[in-house]
Order: C-alpha cells, then structure tokens, then sequence
C-alpha cells in the first residue's frame, strides 16, 4: 500500500520568486498601456488610426499571461516541490561478521577456512532476497566495518576478495555488537518486533573458534536479544575445545539460541538459504520524496512556447493604420 502525503518544499526560499511575478505584471501591463497611447500620440485617431486591431492586443495580453505562468512554473520548480510517498516494501537487511584470525589460514578447508568462509559469504549473496542490504564486518583482535548495508551486492563481493589480512585474536563478542551498530545505523533497529523471527535483521557469523578477547559472547548475545536480532552462527573448521576459550561450539550454539537464530557446522547452499527463509517477509514503511520540477519545467517551457505562438499569430500582417476617408493605395 503507498500512502501519498502533502507537498514539501526542498528548497523553499525560491518561493520568494513567485513575488516578482506579480510586480513583472504591473509593469509589463503599464509598458503596454503606454506603447499605445505613444503611439496614439503621433496622429489623431479620427485621421489616422495607428493602434494595433484589438484581435493583435489580445492576443499580446494573452501572451504576455502565458510568460507569467511560466515564469511562475519555473520559480515553484526551483523551490523543489516533493511529494510524501510511504510505500510499505518487503525489506532486510543482513550483516556479514567473517573471522580472519590467524588460526583461519588453516588448510584444513582447502584451500584455507578464510577462503571457505568467503566463498560461503558469496553464496550467501546469491541466496538473499534482491531488496535485501548487506553489510560486511571482519573481526580478530576487534571488529571493524568493511561495508555498511548495501543492495549492491559487488561492492559487498570485491571486499570479501579483498580481506584484511588475519591477525591474532578473535573478538567475537566485538563483532556481535559492531554488527548491531551497523544495523542501528542503517534505521533497520527503530521499531523492535516481538520477536526475532518477524525481525527485518539478521547477523550471519562466519568464525572458528570461541571467544579469546573483547565482550563475552553472553553479553553480546544479550544485547541482540533486547532489539530481536537473531544470530546465525556457522563453524568453519573443526577444532577441539580449547583448555582456557572453551568449545567453540558451545559458544556459538549458545549465541545462537540466545537471539533466535541457528546454528551450524556446515556451509552448504541449504545452511545458507535457512538465513533468509522469512527475512523480507516483514513489511516495513520505506519513505521517499518524489520530486515534481520535472513537470514544471516541462509545463513552463509548454507555456512559453504557446505563448510565441499567440503572439506570432496576433501579430499585425500589414500595417495597422490608415487614414480614415482616403482609399488605402491600389483601392479602386
């Protein structure tokens, strides 16, 4: 359903034009006015009739409106008149957090798991829904944002062939939250649903291992769970639990079923399409201005043109006086 609001003004102050039109007016009438009584001034009008048929006059005052109208079509188009329109779309919008700690460089998902996680990310792109924004936060010692939610989906693609390299650490916690902000900023997090399955959001955790510093999983989890943002959390690689991070998969299942999302193991097309399988159903009010200075420009230049042809067309076609009682020249 698309909702039509009022017209706004864009940049109001050229409203301040559309005073001059009537002052142009005034003065383009009086000039009118005047070139005919200079005229009638020359000769006395029971001889010699000097003034333009009354059909040519007309036809001038009629000009002379029609390049007020567009005058003031011109002005309001300056002004850049809008209209209000909400259309409620299918949206969603997805953000991408991919580990590149060191322990990623392992071959043990050829050729590494960095490079398996990136190509799971691509599949991921072709998976999501066209009106879906994406975007992209790496994270190992902290997390940082590589792409902020786009629907161009090569911008999101040339940044996961070009990744940061891997560093040590794995702030998983830190990509939780860096994810969130991202998605407050892109508006996507203004109204909470009640619960995370209608959410318009969701974070897809690409990672190896647990948390090794930076915000505990627990809490991060606790801070998607207050606005409905579910996790999704997928395993690359198969490492034992570590005797002072824990289980990764632990960790992970927990953040998972915390905020809503799922958990996996594996990267194949079905994992990746479980993302999306009601992402865009929710229906969110997307506000837009449609401008209108195209129609006015087109309607003034319509009005100038008319407004050359009347006056082309109430132009005298032969002199315009003669002397009352003498035969004009070759009369019979």
């Amino acid at each position: 359903m698309t909702e039509i609001g009022p017209i706004v003004f864009q940049a109001p102050e050229w409203l301040l034009a559309v005073l001059l039109v009537p002052v142009l007016g005034v003065l383009g009438l009086l000039w009118w006015r005047r070139a005919g009584r200079a005229a009638a001034a020359y000769a006395d009008p029971r001889l010699v009739d000097v003034r333009s048929p009354r059909w040519s006059r007309n036809a001038q005052l009629l000009g002379g409106l029609l390049g007020l109208l567009a005058i003031t079509a011109l002005a309001v188009g300056a002004a850049r008149p809008s209209v209000d329109v909400t259309r409620e779309e299918e949206r969603g919008t997805v953000i991408l957090a991919i580990d590149t700690s060191l322990s990623m460089r392992k071959d043990d998902l050829q050729p590494s798991r960095l490079v398996a996680a990136s190509d799971a990310a691509k599949r991921l792109l072709g998976e999501a829904p066209d009106s879906t924004a994406i975007g992209l936060v790496n994270f190992a010692d902290r997390a940082r944002t590589l792409v902020t939610p786009t629907v161009e989906r090569a911008v999101v693609a040339a940044a996961l062939d070009d990744l940061p390299e891997p560093r040590e650490g794995t702030a998983l916690g830190d990509a939780v939250a860096t994810s969130l902000s991202l998605l407050s900023g892109a508006g996507v997090l203004e109204e909470i649903p009640a619960n995370s399955q209608d959410s318009p959001a969701r974070i897809v955790l690409l990672t190896d291992g647990a948390r090794t510093l930076g915000l505990e999983p627990s809490a991060a989890a606790a801070r998607a769970q207050a606005v409905q943002v579910p996790v999704f959390t997928i395993l690359v690689g198969d490492d034992p639990p570590h005797p002072r991070f824990g289980d990764p998969r632990e960790t992970l299942a927990l953040l998972a079923t915390q905020t809503g999302g799922t958990y996996t193991q594996t990267t194949d097309d079905a994992d990746l399409a479980r993302v999306f399988e009601d992402i865009g159903k929710t229906l969110t009010p997307v506000q837009r201005l449609r401008e209108l200075t195209v129609w006015l420009v087109a309607a003034a230049l319509g009005l100038l043109s008319l407004a050359g042809l009347v006056l082309a067309l109430g132009r005298p076609r032969q002199a315009a006086w003669k002397i009352r009682g003498v035969d004009t020249p070759g009369a019979a």
